[in-house]
Parts: C-alpha cells; sequence; structure tokens
C-alpha cells in the first residue's frame, strides 16, 4: 500500500491543519401541525430528523403515534394538543432520545411506552388509557410534572429500569385504578417530591428485585393500601386539589392543604401553571 499523499491529499491536510476547512453543521428545523400537506402528527414525523421540533396546535388528533428518534414533539399551548388513542394501543411510542411537552394523551390500552435512552415526558397530561399511563422498560426517561391520573390500571410501571440522572419527580400520579407506580425487574431509580394519591391499589409497589429505589419527600395519601408505616423521608396529608374531576385542577387549595417541600424546597406534585 502506497503512503505518499497525492497533490490533492495534500492540500486538504494543509486546509485541515490550518483551521480552514469546517464540520457542516446540521441545522434543526420546526414542523407545524396542521401545516401545508401535514394533517398529522405522524404525517409530521416523516418530515423530521434527528434534533427537530414537532410543534402540534390545539386540536384532538386521533392517532398512534411514532416520534422518531432525536425528535421533540411539544404543544403549542399547555394540555391543548390531545392525542386520542381511539380506545386501543399505545398511543405515543418514544424512540431514542426523544421528548414529549404539554400534551395530553389518553383513552389507549398505554398512554406512553418508552424503553430507549435519553428520553423525556414534562408537563404532560396522560389519562383515561384502559391500562396503563406510562410503561417505561431499562432506561428511565426524565418524568417530570406531569399529571399521570384516571388510569384504568397503574399510573406508571417500570420493569428492569436504570438511570444514572434521570428521575420521576415532582409529578401528580393519581386517581389510577391499580397502583400509582409500580417497579420490578432489576431497577435502580430515584422518586421524589410526587403527590401519590387516591390511587386505588398501592401507591408505590416495589418487587423484590428492584431493591435499588430511592423514595423521598413524597406524598403518600389516601392510596387503599399506604405502605405501612409511610417511608422514612415522605409525608402524608390531603393534598387538597382544587376541582380535580370537574376541572382536572390538581393543584393544592392554599386554605386547606398542609405545606411541605420537596428535596428542591418547592411545592410537591405537578409545578404547573393553570
Amino acid at each position: 500500500m502506497s503512503h505518499f499523499f497525492t497533490a490533492k491529499q495534500f492540500r486538504f491536510s494543509l486546509l485541515l491543519a490550518a483551521g480552514l476547512l469546517f464540520p457542516v453543521v446540521v441545522q434543526s428545523a420546526s414542523v407545524q401541525v396542521p401545516s401545508m400537506g401535514i394533517k398529522t402528527i405522524s404525517e409530521a414525523m416523516l418530515r423530521t430528523r434527528a434534533g427537530d421540533t414537532v410543534w402540534v396546535e390545539k386540536g384532538v388528533y386521533r392517532e398512534h403515534v411514532l416520534i422518531a428518534p432525536g425528535v421533540t414533539l411539544a404543544s403549542r399551548q399547555l394540555f391543548g394538543a390531545v392525542i386520542d388513542g381511539g380506545g386501543r394501543g399505545i398511543v405515543v411510542t418514544m424512540g431514542k432520545s426523544t421528548s414529549i411537552s404539554g400534551l395530553e394523551i389518553r383513552n389507549g390500552t398505554i398512554g406512553v411506552f418508552s424503553n430507549g435512552s435519553g428520553n423525556t415526558i414534562v408537563q404532560c397530561r396522560i389519562m383515561n388509557n384502559w391500562q396503563t399511563g406510562i410503561i417505561v422498560v431499562r432506561h428511565l426517561p426524565k418524568i417530570e410534572d406531569n399529571i399521570i391520573a384516571f388510569n384504568r390500571a397503574s399510573g406508571i410501571q417500570g420493569w428492569d429500569v436504570r438511570s444514572t440522572n434521570a428521575t420521576i419527580n415532582h409529578n401528580s400520579i393519581v386517581y389510577n385504578g391499580n397502583h400509582g407506580v409500580a417497579v420490578g425487574g432489576s431497577s435502580e431509580l430515584i422518586l421524589e417530591n410526587n403527590v401519590v394519591a387516591f390511587n386505588e391499589r398501592f401507591g408505590i409497589k416495589i418487587l423484590a428485585q428492584a431493591e435499588r429505589v430511592q423514595i423521598s419527600n413524597n406524598n403518600f395519601y389516601r392510596n387503599l393500601n399506604n405502605p405501612k408505616p409511610i417511608p422514612s423521608g415522605n409525608f402524608s396529608f390531603d393534598p387538597a386539589f382544587m376541582s380535580p374531576r370537574t376541572g382536572l385542577n390538581f393543584k393544592s387549595d392554599p386554605a386547606h392543604c398542609c405545606k411541605a417541600k420537596g428535596t428542591d424546597n418547592e411545592e410537591l406534585g405537578a409545578r404547573l401553571a393553570y
């Protein structure tokens, strides 16, 4: 094999050494739903690449969405964009390094399914699914400031879930038909600063294998089977929601709610502006 440079290769190496050649930077783009030629979220996903954001306008979108790797899916208005699964299937399936925010995700068998690394679920309302609100496998997404309510099975289920930095943090996990949070397999995660209340079985159910689950500064209240005693470093008091069933307002009434602070000195549960 020859080790001599051609003239072209030699010029290229000089330019590279001089800093005159730069890597090609691919600019991220925004795709709007609806827009010209795009009526559904799924159609928008076909036009995305990693780094793009799909912005969804207010409305009800009756579909099942697969989020392309590296793409963010966001509602223009908090809970204004509703993805309705029509009573079956997984409503939103997250690819690797994807994010969802501001959406209402409802009426599927499962609301959200995530098993890729680097995912984020923030400020969403995940409710009225026929089974579980969120199912996570292997990689824990950042799950923060969500309302996870009125699902007929558990609010969140995790299996073999590991994380070095993502947490289940500042969510309101309430009025679900089974457990608030159920964790099994060889799981290791942090559950902190949540309100876990009025679920029809356990607030938190941890199977024997999932020994490395850290639980701190959560409010476990009126689940049918609260752990007794409440795990050290957690609370149990009436969150005094403003209007959870009629107005879907899960803010605490300051006149009636006992105040407790999270590990970050903020109020427990989802931090949302209604």
